[in-house]
């Protein structure tokens, strides 16, 4: 087996039940992936300011793929961002409508979380995460009467929704329906659904940290648990779902 590259997912897959890891442990086995110049590639869901938090000490020895593959950093140092556009935006609000308080809505970068007024608290029936990230994560969210008077001038990467987890594969399959070859919606887990744009994916992030390193998906490893997993561990010839997944 030759492995040049490992990643992994985050929730569910890397973290504890208190959204952490053993510290020590990590550094022991980060220590010999440095030294056999095996890179780690963190790819998550999460923004890059919660994933800086959790791996403070070992931020510039690992590379992040974060904001489902919105946001490639490396070295304290973003190597590639891509916003979503206005019109897609726009689309989505007119496909959910009122369900943009049912579902909750929200719409994200690096400061806010835009969600509608009279939506209920995204993740209120518990998340793997500490107390600490939970509070920095609804100090975020700014409610308005208008979701659709998001501030036009302010760049989003992330769009998503939270909705009761029985209910995730409907609202999904529905949402795959109508917006087939534009938007895909994947569940990350806890009642999350991604909404990303169609061919942008874990996978995708992967291949651009990949090619300029001359690594190939025959010497990738991968690590995941949920959907949003899937075409990353497709990729990776060596690839592993959690017991959880």
């Amino acid at each position: 087996m030759l492995v040049k590259l490992i990643a992994s997912d985050m929730d569910g897959t890397f973290l504890d039940e208190k959204g952490s890891f053993d510290r020590e442990r990590f550094e022991i086995i980060l220590s010999q992936m440095e030294e056999r110049k095996i890179p780690f590639v963190i790819a998550s869901g999460n923004g890059i300011g919660r994933l800086l938090k959790i791996f403070k000490g070992f931020e510039n020895r690992v590379l992040f793929v974060a904001d489902n593959v919105g946001h490639i950093y490396q070295g304290a140092q973003t190597l590639y961002r891509q916003a979503l556009s206005i019109d897609l935006i726009r689309d989505v609000l007119d496909y959910l409508q009122e369900d943009v308080k049912k579902h909750c809505f929200m719409l994200a970068h690096d400061e806010k979380i835009y969600m509608a007024e009279g939506a209920g608290q995204p993740f209120s029936d518990g998340l793997a995460i500490q107390a600490e990230q939970m509070k920095a994560f609804l100090n975020r969210i700014e409610y308005l009467p208008n979701i659709a008077d998001f501030p036009k001038n302010e760049p989003f990467y992330k769009m998503g929704l939270w909705v009761p987890e029985d209910q995730v594969a409907q609202v999904v399959t529905a949402f795959n329906q109508a917006f087939h070859g534009e938007l895909v919606a994947v569940t990350s887990g806890y009642g999350s659904i991604d909404l990303m744009p169609a061919g942008i994916h874990k996978a995708w992030g992967l291949r651009r940290i990949m090619e300029p390193m001359g690594i190939d998906p025959s010497q990738v490893m991968a690590f995941g648990d949920n959907d949003n997993d899937v075409e990353m561990l497709e990729l990776a010839q060596y690839s592993y779902a959690v017991g959880n997944a």
